[in-house]
């Protein structure tokens, strides 16, 4: 008797763990892709792991990119939504048509305190749904593209910390839902609350 129902326990078990589904991977195919060449775009400086850690050197290619260190998605979609970099040691130009730019539904991105070098891409302006964008101490410079009024989204944006010229372009008068502005265009700082 008890040899039968440890049989039937045994066999009830197992239909069971074969009837579970398989792992679902949260993480769209085109969003971790977009996310690996991003990585790669950049030589990432190594910072001593007991202070900083370069979250990137967690990623594994083919793996679930939403439980990689830095990123959260939409958990219906599957698709990215934040991409939070902070001093992850990304040292590079951050290119107009980097892949970054193919992850367009983010909705917050946060590169604050990496070393990327040169323009600001016009081509942020097409990651229209982002409501918070920080890229205060990344040492970019020249102007800030008026591409960034199409952020209609936007409630947030740090540009602190940098080598911007010039004036903030007129577009950023249609950010109507931006509340906090933080910026330094010829080493001035202001904010916008």
């Amino acid at each position: 008797m008890i040899w039968s129902l440890c049989l039937i326990f045994c066999l009830s078990n197992s239909m069971l763990v074969i009837a579970s589904p398989a792992k679902h991977h949260l993480c769209l195919p085109d969003q971790r892709d977009a996310l690996w060449e991003f990585k790669n775009e950049f030589f990432v400086q190594e910072f001593d792991p007991s202070i900083f850690g370069t979250r990137t050197e967690k990623w594994r290619n083919n793996t679930d990119c939403c439980t990689w260190d830095g990123i959260s998605c939409d958990p219906k979609t599957g698709k990215v939504v934040g991409l939070y970099l902070m001093l992850s040691g990304l040292n590079g130009p951050l290119g107009f048509n980097s892949s970054l730019f193919r992850l367009q539904h983010l909705q917050f991105l946060d590169l604050t305190s990496n070393n990327l070098s040169g323009i600001l891409p016009v081509s942020i302006g097409n990651l229209k749904y982002l409501m918070e964008l920080r890229l205060g101490g990344c040492h970019l410079f020249g102007k800030i593209p008026s591409s960034l009024g199409n952020l209609t989204y936007l409630t947030n944006l740090d540009l602190a910390v940098s080598d911007f010229t010039g004036e903030l372009p007129d577009s950023i008068g249609r950010l109507n839902k931006l509340t906090r502005v933080a910026s330094s265009i010829s080493h001035t700082q202001w904010e916008i609350s």
